[in-house]
């Protein structure tokens, strides 16, 4: 008998009748003999409303007691799902995550799981009971209770899915499956029948906000089959699988569109061999992740230095810049914003030339500027304005022939 591990957002899971439809499914995947691990989110917009609750008292909240109030939220959602699935006759049980075994970081906030005992899990499937455990959280080594940050609850399912040697992961959402890009934004967005590991985690990375990077990353690492699919229907979703299992590498797979981007620009640089290791090393002091670096004007005594930074590290970047304006001897740093990032994502763009001209002479027909570039194996990213952006994935999908004749069908 397999064993499968399903997630459920906050949306699948948002008040009791969906609750009781989510039991629904389940008791489905039991009859058709499979054992199940199921992991859950906090019920709608609940973990906004406790963050909401905590701020009324402090405006600085320890962030120890954040994530005592934080992690209540699931330990709602499990015992609900656990009795729904009673109701129905079918033996389940309910754990917050650290009675599931999972060990993390001694990092509030923002933890990392470190190792899963799945002893207790083992034990309640061996005794023909589903397991509902609560995702987004864990304990430490000095028994403490740690959230895993944005993501977590996918990353938990992911994790679960490892320990317990699953056959597959399955995330159920609020979409059908992992699209071409935003049907938002494009309507006419293709669902994915499947893609590879890379592909989604580039996805991830570049804004698809269907998955968090670090569940991708995670699986992919240990080689866990993702299947994606709406929690509202039974249509067949997106199978995320190692690239040797896919029948044919895309050439153009996704495009993924950023606005949470700011452009810093850092002007006349002195041209010594340990100038951009010093600027770099001073925002890593900082935990500033940077993107995009771009290298310009390089004389023979100076040179310019282009990167990009999250909208929230803006302020930041630029006040670290500063405080180390005296070593690094630059002239000015300053950030622009109203930019985006679009990219085209593809595991088999290595093999085919002229896939990147051809992105950006799409974007220069359209008069659409390019402000910074990278590159990698699977994908070319762009820095655009950002009133241009939306339009750029629009062209983009339709010039690497991604759009299909019929509306993708999003839930509300």
């Amino acid at each position: 008998m397999g064993i499968v591990v399903q997630k459920y957002g906050g949306t699948s899971v948002g008040n009791v009748e969906r609750i009781k439809n989510v039991a629904k499914r389940i008791q489905k995947t039991v009859q058709e003999g499979t054992q199940v691990v199921v992991v859950v989110s906090a019920m709608g917009d609940q973990t906004d409303e406790l963050i909401s609750l905590m701020n009324q008292v402090t405006k600085k909240p320890p962030r120890r007691e954040m994530d005592m109030i934080l992690t209540t939220g699931e330990q709602i959602s499990i015992a609900l799902l656990s009795t729904a699935l009673q109701e129905l006759d079918v033996p389940s049980i309910s754990y917050t995550g650290w009675q599931a075994g999972i060990e993390t970081e001694s990092e509030f906030g923002n933890a990392r799981i470190l190792d899963i005992n799945p002893k207790r899990i083992y034990k309640s499937l061996k005794e023909g009971k589903v397991v509902i455990v609560a995702g987004f959280q864990g304990i430490t080594e000095k028994e403490e209770i740690a959230t895993l940050g944005r993501g977590g609850s996918d990353t938990s399912a992911v994790a679960l899915a490892v320990a317990v040697k699953a056959d597959y992961c399955e995330i159920n959402t609020d979409v059908e499956g992992v699209y071409s890009t935003d049907p938002r934004i494009v309507p006419k967005a293709r669902k994915l029948p499947a893609i590879s590991h890379d592909e989604m985690l580039e996805m991830a990375t570049l804004g698809a906000s269907v998955l968090h990077p670090r569940a991708v990353e995670l699986a992919k690492v240990h080689g866990v089959k993702i299947l994606v699919r709406s929690s509202f229907s039974d249509k067949e979703g997106t199978y995320i699988k190692e690239a040797n299992e896919m029948e044919q590498e895309n050439v153009v797979s996704g495009i993924a569109y950023d606005t949470d981007v700011i452009k810093i620009d850092v002007l006349n640089m002195p041209n010594k061999v340990d100038t951009i290791s010093s600027l770099f090393d001073s925002l890593a002091s900082e935990k500033i992740n940077v993107d995009m670096i771009v290298l310009s004007d390089r004389g023979t005594e100076t040179f310019n230095l282009s990167f990009s930074v999250s909208i929230e590290d803006a302020e930041r970047t630029i006040k670290t810049l500063k405080q180390h304006e005296s070593e690094l001897l630059f002239t000015d740093a300053f950030y622009e914003k109203d930019v985006a990032k679009v990219s085209i994502i593809g595991s088999g763009m290595s093999i085919h030339p002229g896939v990147a001209a051809k992105m950006f002479q799409t974007l220069s027909n359209e008069d659409i500027q390019i402000k910074m570039i990278t590159t990698s194996e699977i994908k070319v990213s762009c820095i655009i304005p950002e009133e241009k952006g939306k339009n750029a994935v629009k062209i983009l999908h339709s010039a690497f022939d991604l759009d299909t004749t019929e509306k993708a069908k999003v839930e509300a």
